[in-house]
């Protein structure tokens, strides 16, 4: 009797290496669960920034002054960057995210950017692996299918 042999490894995209070319320098990244978990952090971090900012009031901004209100925003942008600086640095290596800010022109913005598309990486090779599987189901739909009009 033979024995079927079903080969889950070939279903399974273990691929978690990815190379990523940013200002000239190519970058090993390792695609998984912590590099998402990560990102999606510092996004949530990011957001809170902005709510704060949000949550002053009009009057308590009128009275700290312009002085006082130019050191809010000051701080604030010079944490946000610390932040984004500090996960790439996680992710790409040691002073990589200050060398990035530096090479993308001093750009917070750009630095948001990269991280956005950072973790667009991660959920773009979920879908791709959903893909994948649905193509497998599929299939086997079809050969079952076919396999039972050839029984009657």
């Amino acid at each position: 009797m033979a024995v079927k042999q079903i080969n889950l490894d070939a279903l399974i995209d273990n691929t978690t290496k990815a190379e990523v070319r940013i200002a000239g320098k190519v970058y090993p990244i390792t695609i998984d669960d912590e590099m998402f978990k990560r990102l999606t952090e510092l996004q949530a971090e990011l957001a809170t920034y902005f709510a704060e900012l949000e949550d002053i009031s009009e009057e308590k901004f009128a009275e700290i002054g312009a002085d006082g209100r130019k050191e809010i925003i000051s701080n604030m942008f010079n944490e946000i960057n610390k932040k984004m600086m500090s996960t790439l640095d996680e992710l790409l290596g040691q002073n990589e995210g200050h060398r990035l800010y530096e090479r993308l022109g001093r750009k917070t913005v750009a630095l948001s950017y990269l991280i956005g598309e950072l973790r667009k990486i991660y959920t773009d090779s979920i879908k791709e692996k959903q893909k994948e599987e649905k193509k497998q189901n599929d299939r086997m739909s079809l050969y079952t299918k076919n396999k039972r009009k050839k029984r009657k």
